[in-house]
């Protein structure tokens, strides 16, 4: 068997997102939630993490890349003190920010919240 049918045969990449974003739900649920509850902006209110305002303010296509950097980068984002933060030290991680983010477009591409 070579490597590439191997790979038809037993697909990694699904059973992965969903770890994702089963994880992702978990980070969010202890460390975002309490601003962004039901993707909704208690901090700015038009800039919420709905299908509809992600793809305004941050990538028309909800690409996972874009949105991954545009939280990353948030001002508001790096002042943040998570404090149930898995690595225990205030901060998410890039694992920690990629499943966030594959949890949030889940949710908004399949408009959840």
């Amino acid at each position: 068997m070579t490597i590439a049918s191997f790979f038809l045969l037993y697909p990694t990449q699904s059973v992965h997102a969903k770890d994702d974003i089963a994880r992702g739900n978990e980070i969010f649920t202890g460390n975002c939630a309490g601003c962004h509850a039901g993707g909704m902006n208690f901090i700015k209110e038009k800039k919420t993490l709905k299908k509809d305002a992600l793809a305004k303010f941050v990538s028309p296509t909800l690409d996972t890349d874009e949105v991954n950097a545009w939280l990353q980068k948030s001002g508001q984002h790096q002042r943040t003190v998570f404090l149930k933060a898995p690595s225990g030290n205030g901060k998410l991680t890039d694992d920690d920010w990629s499943d966030v983010t594959s949890y949030v477009v889940d949710q908004a591409g399949g408009e959840k919240w």
